[in-house]
């Protein structure tokens, strides 16, 4: 478990790192302490001595020997020391003190003592070469030595003062004893100082972290706002930067990728567009070619009816102009989709337009007892083809015409309508039903269930119509009235001449 949480947590390693450092070091740094306190407390209370020795002498220096004994005790009293004084004869030397080393002869040997109280510290002695000498010998001792000159003596005494050591083991044994405490203590205090050092270091790492696991999410609603001047600073400020960057890239290919799925569609809508066409008009072509064939075949071979050869001429010569139109209608819209068709851009005044198409068309609808009723504004113009405005105008007038029953009123307006160019052609006694509406403008979409061509429509006016008025940036509608059906077309822009009323 903790090998999983050092292996996925930056904070827990460093922590654990920490803590062991720091509880290294104290331990180092205890077992130091323990190791130099005996030396470095034995070379403190030699130093004290030295001087307190050094005094010593200057006040022992001029007395008589006999009368150094309370000066003697008074230095033990306050040092703590053993202090032993050895004449010039190498025998020690009576002070009468109760509290220095004297001497206590055994046989041939002599046994060095110091009392104190009542505890007593016996030091090996023994003769020298001469018998009038004593060697001292005191183990384990920093004995400080020194000479004294007495006052009546021939030569100098020898004082040799040694400290008692019992404190130095006394310090040594309180650090072992508060061994298990400073542990505790020292343990606390670096999971304290391990925690807090972990969480400090790792917080701006970890939540660098979090941002950048936003990042591969392509979250980018985030901003890391380091202020810090370092390295850390740097690299949350880098990713400021970099988040804001690829912001920017993942907008512009969403952008791209929906106008891509766009032109995708629109292919995909023309390529059927274009199937639904070839099909339709292989369908449109089909019947007047299977007519054209059984009829000039009937004449060919004599058969029945068809021995009247000028009557079924004049017959196949009619299909073949309706075969004629209906290509030539294909051949536009086929120049148009595939922008083969430049516009002539020029002034077009649609009043003058719609005269011209009226006046090849009033013969239709006299024949048909159809009425005529203009109502054109003049010097009402657009920017466009002339021709291809003149043939859309020409279907719509040709469509109200025919659809149209004898001695219906065919109503033409131009003028403005919302401050721009239009034009209404309205015929009376027909109506559209509601489910064929939203189709009038496909291709080979009749409204007559029989698609019978009574009418001598081909299906393609109004879909050439609207491709043309597309081009031109107006729109076309077509709705039912009270007394027949209105197309109504709106040109976007034009160049106006006159301000007229914007009402038919």
């Amino acid at each position: 478990m903790l090998r999983r949480k050092m292996a996925e947590s930056l904070t827990v390693r460093i922590f654990l790192i920490t803590f062991f450092i720091l509880l290294s070091a104290g331990a180092v740094t205890f077992g130091l302490i323990a190791w130099a306190t005996p030396s470095t407390y034995t070379a403190v209370v030699t130093d004290d001595l030295t001087a307190q020795v050094d005094a010593l002498v200057e006040k022992l220096t001029g007395t008589a020997l006999e009368d150094c004994g309370p000066v003697l005790d008074a230095f033990i009293r306050a040092s703590g020391a053993e202090a032993m004084l050895v004449g010039p004869d190498g025998r020690m030397a009576d002070t009468g003190s109760q509290l220095a080393v004297r001497s206590v002869y055994e046989d041939d040997s002599m046994i060095v003592t110091a009392a104190q109280g009542d505890a007593a510290v016996t030091y090996d002695a023994s003769a020298s070469a001469s018998e009038d000498t004593v060697a001292v010998t005191m183990s384990e001792q920093a004995t400080v030595t020194a000479k004294v000159q007495f006052a009546g003596q021939e030569g100098p005494c020898t004082l040799y003062v040694t400290p008692r050591m019992e404190a130095e083991n006394l310090a040594v044994r309180a650090l072992v004893q508060m061994a298990p405490w400073l542990l505790l203590a020292l343990l606390v205090f670096s999971l304290l100082c391990a925690l807090v050092y972990s969480r400090y270091i790792t917080r701006p790492i970890v939540r660098l972290s979090g941002i950048a696991g936003k990042l591969a999410r392509l979250d980018f609603q985030w901003t890391c706002g380091e202020k810090r001047r370092d390295e850390i600073g740097r690299l949350g400020r880098s990713l400021d930067e970099m988040a804001g960057k690829l912001s920017a890239a993942l907008r512009e290919l969403e952008s791209a990728n929906r106008a891509l799925k766009g032109e995708v569609a629109r292919e995909r809508e023309l390529d059927r567009q274009r199937m639904a066409f070839f099909n339709a008009a292989s369908h449109e072509l089909k019947t007047p070619v299977t007519i054209l064939k059984g009829q000039l075949s009937g004449m060919l071979e004599g058969v029945g009816v068809y021995q009247d050869r000028d009557k079924y001429l004049l017959r196949s010569l009619q299909v073949t102009g309706r075969m004629e139109n209906l290509i030539g209608e294909m051949l536009a819209i086929s120049r148009m989709e595939a922008g083969a068709a430049p516009l002539r851009w020029e002034r077009v005044e649609l009043s003058a337009l719609m005269e011209e198409q009226l006046a090849l068309d009033r013969e239709l609808m006299e024949q048909r007892g159809q009425r005529l009723v203009p109502d054109l504004t003049p010097e009402i113009a657009v920017t466009g083809d002339p021709s291809l405005l003149g043939k859309a105008v020409g279907n719509l007038l040709s469509n109200a015409s025919l659809y149209s029953p004898e001695g219906a009123e065919i109503r033409v307006w131009c003028g403005l309508l919302g401050g721009r160019p239009a034009l209404t052609v309205e015929n009376t006694g027909a109506h559209i039903g509601a489910e064929a509406l939203p189709r009038l403008f496909e291709a080979f979409y009749r409204a007559e269930g029989s698609r019978n061509r009574s009418t001598g429509g081909s299906g393609l006016g109004l879909y050439l119509v609207r491709m043309i008025l597309d081009r031109h940036g107006a729109a076309c509608t077509i709705e039912n009235t009270e007394d027949g059906v209105r197309t109504a077309v709106k040109f976007a822009a034009g160049t106006l001449s006159v301000d007229l009323a914007e009402t038919p």
